[in-house]
Protein backbone atom coordinates (compact mmCIF):
# COMPACT_ATOMS: atom_id res chain seq x y z
CA UNK A 1 0.00 0.00 0.00
CA UNK A 2 1.37 3.41 -0.99
CA UNK A 3 1.72 5.90 1.86
CA UNK A 4 -0.18 9.21 1.44
CA UNK A 5 1.81 12.37 0.73
CA UNK A 6 -0.79 14.60 2.43
CA UNK A 7 -3.52 14.50 5.07
CA UNK A 8 -6.48 15.62 2.96
CA UNK A 9 -9.63 13.49 2.86
CA UNK A 10 -10.31 14.08 -0.80
CA UNK A 11 -10.33 16.46 -3.76
CA UNK A 12 -12.82 17.87 -6.23
CA UNK A 13 -13.08 17.52 -10.00
CA UNK A 14 -15.21 19.86 -12.11
CA UNK A 15 -17.05 18.31 -15.08
CA UNK A 16 -19.51 19.14 -17.81
CA UNK A 17 -22.77 17.20 -17.41
CA UNK A 18 -21.78 14.84 -20.24
CA UNK A 19 -18.32 14.17 -18.80
CA UNK A 20 -19.74 13.63 -15.30
CA UNK A 21 -22.15 11.02 -16.62
CA UNK A 22 -19.41 9.21 -18.56
CA UNK A 23 -17.07 9.30 -15.56
CA UNK A 24 -19.65 7.93 -13.12
CA UNK A 25 -21.26 5.47 -15.51
CA UNK A 26 -17.96 3.84 -16.52
CA UNK A 27 -16.10 4.26 -13.20
CA UNK A 28 -13.20 5.81 -15.07
CA UNK A 29 -11.38 9.14 -15.23
CA UNK A 30 -9.69 10.96 -18.10
CA UNK A 31 -5.98 11.74 -17.72
CA UNK A 32 -4.71 14.26 -20.27
CA UNK A 33 -1.39 15.30 -21.75
CA UNK A 34 -0.41 18.96 -21.25
CA UNK A 35 -1.13 19.75 -24.90
CA UNK A 36 -4.87 19.56 -24.13
CA UNK A 37 -4.76 22.13 -21.31
CA UNK A 38 -6.08 25.67 -21.69
CA UNK A 39 -2.95 27.45 -20.44
CA UNK A 40 -0.43 27.91 -23.33
CA UNK A 41 2.42 27.73 -20.80
CA UNK A 42 1.08 24.50 -19.30
CA UNK A 43 4.09 22.19 -19.06
CA UNK A 44 5.34 23.91 -22.22
CA UNK A 45 7.64 26.64 -20.92
CA UNK A 46 11.39 26.22 -21.16
CA UNK A 47 13.32 26.05 -17.93
CA UNK A 48 16.28 28.39 -18.21
CA UNK A 49 19.35 28.53 -16.03
CA UNK A 50 20.00 31.31 -13.56
CA UNK A 51 21.45 34.57 -14.88
CA UNK A 52 25.21 34.59 -14.36
CA UNK A 53 26.70 37.02 -11.83
CA UNK A 54 29.82 37.25 -9.65
CA UNK A 55 27.75 36.29 -6.62
CA UNK A 56 26.39 33.21 -8.40
CA UNK A 57 29.90 32.19 -9.53
CA UNK A 58 31.11 32.43 -5.93
CA UNK A 59 28.13 30.41 -4.74
CA UNK A 60 28.79 27.65 -7.30
CA UNK A 61 32.48 27.68 -6.38
CA UNK A 62 31.49 26.99 -2.79
CA UNK A 63 29.23 24.16 -3.96
CA UNK A 64 32.09 22.64 -5.97
CA UNK A 65 34.38 22.87 -2.95
CA UNK A 66 31.72 21.20 -0.80
CA UNK A 67 31.44 18.42 -3.40
CA UNK A 68 35.14 17.59 -3.53
CA UNK A 69 35.53 17.75 0.27
CA UNK A 70 32.35 15.84 1.17
CA UNK A 71 32.80 12.45 2.86
CA UNK A 72 29.59 11.18 1.26
CA UNK A 73 30.30 8.58 -1.47
CA UNK A 74 29.35 9.41 -5.04
CA UNK A 75 26.77 7.28 -6.81
CA UNK A 76 27.98 5.46 -9.96
CA UNK A 77 28.00 7.96 -12.83
CA UNK A 78 26.44 10.60 -10.55
CA UNK A 79 28.38 13.38 -12.27
CA UNK A 80 28.70 11.74 -15.66
CA UNK A 81 32.25 11.95 -17.03
CA UNK A 82 33.24 14.12 -14.04
CA UNK A 83 32.57 11.35 -11.50
CA UNK A 84 36.04 9.69 -11.65
CA UNK A 85 37.72 13.11 -11.74
CA UNK A 86 35.96 14.27 -8.58
CA UNK A 87 36.68 10.95 -6.92
CA UNK A 88 40.38 11.30 -7.79
CA UNK A 89 40.50 14.87 -6.42
CA UNK A 90 38.86 13.66 -3.22
CA UNK A 91 41.46 10.91 -2.75
CA UNK A 92 44.37 13.27 -3.37
CA UNK A 93 43.01 15.81 -0.89
CA UNK A 94 42.46 13.15 1.76
CA UNK A 95 45.97 11.73 1.34
CA UNK A 96 47.82 15.04 1.35
CA UNK A 97 45.41 17.42 3.16
CA UNK A 98 45.76 19.85 0.28
CA UNK A 99 44.60 23.44 0.58
CA UNK A 100 44.02 25.84 -2.30
CA UNK A 101 46.52 28.64 -2.85
CA UNK A 102 45.09 31.96 -4.09
CA UNK A 103 46.33 31.20 -7.60
CA UNK A 104 44.78 27.74 -7.57
CA UNK A 105 41.51 29.13 -6.23
CA UNK A 106 41.44 31.69 -9.06
CA UNK A 107 42.08 28.88 -11.55
CA UNK A 108 39.26 26.79 -10.11
CA UNK A 109 36.99 29.85 -10.24
CA UNK A 110 37.78 30.26 -13.93
CA UNK A 111 36.84 26.60 -14.41
CA UNK A 112 33.51 27.19 -12.67
CA UNK A 113 32.81 30.17 -14.95
CA UNK A 114 33.67 28.10 -18.03
CA UNK A 115 31.45 25.26 -16.82
CA UNK A 116 28.55 27.66 -16.30
CA UNK A 117 29.01 29.05 -19.82
CA UNK A 118 29.00 25.54 -21.30
CA UNK A 119 25.89 24.66 -19.32
CA UNK A 120 24.15 27.75 -20.72
CA UNK A 121 25.19 26.81 -24.27
CA UNK A 122 23.65 23.33 -24.03
CA UNK A 123 20.44 24.48 -22.30
CA UNK A 124 18.52 24.30 -25.60
CA UNK A 125 19.52 20.63 -25.99
CA UNK A 126 18.48 19.89 -22.43
CA UNK A 127 15.13 21.64 -22.90
CA UNK A 128 14.55 19.45 -25.96
CA UNK A 129 15.09 16.37 -23.79
CA UNK A 130 12.71 17.77 -21.20
CA UNK A 131 10.03 18.38 -23.85
CA UNK A 132 10.44 14.81 -25.08
CA UNK A 133 9.86 13.45 -21.57
CA UNK A 134 6.92 15.80 -20.96
CA UNK A 135 5.24 14.63 -24.18
CA UNK A 136 4.97 11.15 -22.68
CA UNK A 137 3.27 12.16 -19.44
CA UNK A 138 -0.40 12.19 -18.49
CA UNK A 139 -1.85 14.31 -15.70
CA UNK A 140 -4.98 14.16 -13.56
CA UNK A 141 -5.95 17.53 -12.07
CA UNK A 142 -8.16 18.16 -9.06
CA UNK A 143 -9.00 21.09 -6.79
CA UNK A 144 -9.18 21.73 -3.07
CA UNK A 145 -12.51 23.49 -3.47
CA UNK A 146 -15.96 22.66 -4.86
CA UNK A 147 -17.59 26.09 -4.65
CA UNK A 148 -15.44 28.41 -6.77
CA UNK A 149 -17.64 30.45 -9.13
CA UNK A 150 -14.97 30.73 -11.84
CA UNK A 151 -14.23 27.01 -11.74
CA UNK A 152 -17.93 26.22 -12.12
CA UNK A 153 -18.04 28.60 -15.09
CA UNK A 154 -14.84 27.45 -16.82
CA UNK A 155 -14.86 23.69 -16.21
CA UNK A 156 -18.49 22.84 -15.43
CA UNK A 157 -19.92 24.54 -18.52
CA UNK A 158 -21.34 27.69 -16.94
CA UNK A 159 -22.76 25.90 -13.87
CA UNK A 160 -24.65 23.33 -15.99
CA UNK A 161 -22.20 20.58 -15.06
CA UNK A 162 -21.21 18.86 -11.84
CA UNK A 163 -18.42 18.48 -9.30
CA UNK A 164 -17.36 15.07 -8.01
CA UNK A 165 -15.47 14.65 -4.76
CA UNK A 166 -12.99 11.79 -5.02
CA UNK A 167 -11.69 10.42 -1.74
CA UNK A 168 -8.00 9.71 -1.22
CA UNK A 169 -8.29 6.14 0.07
CA UNK A 170 -5.07 4.26 0.86
CA UNK A 171 -6.97 0.98 1.20
CA UNK A 172 -7.80 0.95 -2.53
CA UNK A 173 -4.48 2.52 -3.55
CA UNK A 174 -6.19 5.60 -4.91
CA UNK A 175 -3.73 7.69 -6.95
CA UNK A 176 -5.05 10.70 -5.05
CA UNK A 177 -3.00 9.70 -2.03
CA UNK A 178 0.11 10.85 -3.88
CA UNK A 179 -1.38 13.97 -5.49
CA UNK A 180 0.76 17.11 -5.07
CA UNK A 181 -0.17 20.80 -4.87
CA UNK A 182 0.49 23.20 -7.73
CA UNK A 183 2.65 26.17 -6.77
CA UNK A 184 1.75 29.56 -8.20
CA UNK A 185 4.37 32.19 -8.96
CA UNK A 186 4.77 35.54 -10.70
CA UNK A 187 8.13 34.68 -12.28
CA UNK A 188 8.98 31.71 -14.44
CA UNK A 189 11.35 29.49 -12.41
CA UNK A 190 15.06 29.14 -13.12
CA UNK A 191 17.22 26.03 -12.78
CA UNK A 192 20.27 26.06 -10.57
CA UNK A 193 23.60 25.39 -12.26
CA UNK A 194 24.31 22.75 -9.64
CA UNK A 195 21.48 20.63 -11.06
CA UNK A 196 23.55 20.16 -14.24
CA UNK A 197 26.03 18.03 -12.30
CA UNK A 198 23.48 15.26 -11.82
CA UNK A 199 21.24 15.63 -14.84
CA UNK A 200 19.58 12.20 -14.85
CA UNK A 201 18.50 12.64 -11.25
CA UNK A 202 17.45 16.22 -11.85
CA UNK A 203 15.46 15.35 -15.00
CA UNK A 204 12.73 13.76 -12.86
CA UNK A 205 12.79 16.75 -10.54
CA UNK A 206 12.62 19.11 -13.53
CA UNK A 207 9.57 17.36 -14.97
CA UNK A 208 7.91 17.58 -11.57
CA UNK A 209 8.90 21.24 -11.25
CA UNK A 210 7.44 22.19 -14.62
CA UNK A 211 4.29 20.18 -13.97
CA UNK A 212 3.66 21.69 -10.54
CA UNK A 213 4.36 25.37 -11.26
CA UNK A 214 1.92 27.78 -12.89
CA UNK A 215 1.46 31.53 -13.20
CA UNK A 216 -0.19 33.11 -10.17
CA UNK A 217 -3.16 34.18 -12.33
CA UNK A 218 -4.39 30.58 -11.90
CA UNK A 219 -4.10 30.57 -8.10
CA UNK A 220 -7.89 30.63 -7.64
CA UNK A 221 -8.02 27.02 -8.91
CA UNK A 222 -6.20 25.68 -5.81
CA UNK A 223 -5.07 22.83 -8.01
CA UNK A 224 -3.37 19.54 -7.13
CA UNK A 225 -1.92 17.10 -9.66
CA UNK A 226 -0.86 13.53 -10.23
CA UNK A 227 1.70 12.86 -12.97
CA UNK A 228 2.15 9.48 -14.61
CA UNK A 229 3.77 8.03 -17.70
CA UNK A 230 1.52 7.89 -20.74
CA UNK A 231 0.90 4.23 -21.52
CA UNK A 232 -0.05 4.69 -25.17
CA UNK A 233 2.38 7.23 -26.63
CA UNK A 234 0.20 7.69 -29.73
CA UNK A 235 -2.69 9.19 -27.74
CA UNK A 236 -3.16 12.61 -26.12
CA UNK A 237 -5.17 11.23 -23.21
CA UNK A 238 -6.06 7.96 -21.51
CA UNK A 239 -9.02 6.65 -19.55
CA UNK A 240 -8.16 4.91 -16.28
CA UNK A 241 -10.57 3.13 -13.95
CA UNK A 242 -10.98 3.96 -10.26
CA UNK A 243 -12.49 2.19 -7.25
CA UNK A 244 -16.21 3.01 -6.72
CA UNK A 245 -15.45 3.70 -3.06
CA UNK A 246 -13.51 6.79 -4.12
CA UNK A 247 -16.68 8.72 -5.00
CA UNK A 248 -17.70 10.56 -1.84
CA UNK A 249 -19.93 13.40 -3.01
CA UNK A 250 -21.58 14.66 -6.21
CA UNK A 251 -22.60 18.32 -6.61
CA UNK A 252 -25.06 19.30 -9.35
CA UNK A 253 -24.77 22.73 -10.95
CA UNK A 254 -27.32 25.44 -10.22
CA UNK A 255 -28.15 25.72 -13.95
CA UNK A 256 -28.10 22.01 -14.77
CA UNK A 257 -30.83 20.76 -17.12
CA UNK A 258 -33.50 18.64 -15.45
CA UNK A 259 -32.84 15.58 -17.62
CA UNK A 260 -29.11 15.70 -16.84
CA UNK A 261 -29.95 16.08 -13.16
CA UNK A 262 -32.27 13.10 -13.15
CA UNK A 263 -29.74 10.94 -14.98
CA UNK A 264 -26.85 11.84 -12.67
CA UNK A 265 -28.94 11.21 -9.56
CA UNK A 266 -29.95 7.79 -10.90
CA UNK A 267 -26.38 6.81 -11.82
CA UNK A 268 -25.00 7.95 -8.48
CA UNK A 269 -27.63 6.19 -6.38
CA UNK A 270 -27.30 2.97 -8.37
CA UNK A 271 -23.51 2.71 -8.64
CA UNK A 272 -22.33 4.74 -5.65
CA UNK A 273 -24.83 4.27 -2.81
CA UNK A 274 -22.29 5.59 -0.31
CA UNK A 275 -22.00 8.97 -2.08
CA UNK A 276 -23.85 12.10 -0.92
CA UNK A 277 -25.73 14.17 -3.52
CA UNK A 278 -26.02 17.97 -3.35
CA UNK A 279 -27.82 20.59 -5.42
CA UNK A 280 -26.02 23.92 -5.96
CA UNK A 281 -28.09 27.09 -5.65
CA UNK A 282 -27.30 30.80 -5.82
CA UNK A 283 -26.90 32.40 -2.40
CA UNK A 284 -29.76 34.87 -1.92
CA UNK A 285 -27.57 37.59 -0.33
CA UNK A 286 -23.97 36.90 -1.45
CA UNK A 287 -21.96 36.24 -4.62
CA UNK A 288 -21.63 32.61 -3.62
CA UNK A 289 -23.13 29.16 -3.96
CA UNK A 290 -24.96 27.15 -1.34
CA UNK A 291 -25.45 23.38 -1.50
CA UNK A 292 -28.55 21.56 -0.38
CA UNK A 293 -28.40 17.83 0.26
CA UNK A 294 -30.64 15.79 -2.03
CA UNK A 295 -32.61 13.28 0.06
Amino acid sequence: MTMPLHNKEGFFKYYTATSAKLTLRHTSRKWSTPLLFNDPFENQFELHLQDMSDELVDHNLQQWHALVTSPDPLRPNQLGHLTPIVEYIRQIRQQHDLQYTEAELAYVREGVVEGMKRATNISAEINAQIRSVMADTSIFCVSETHDNLLMWSHYAQNHTGAVIKFLALPEVDSPLIVVQPVRYTIRMPRREFASMLDFQKSLTEIVELITLIKSDVWAYEKEWRIVAGLRDKTQSYEILSYAPEEVGEVYLGCKMAEDDKAELIEITRRLYPQAQLYQAEKHPREFALIFTKIA
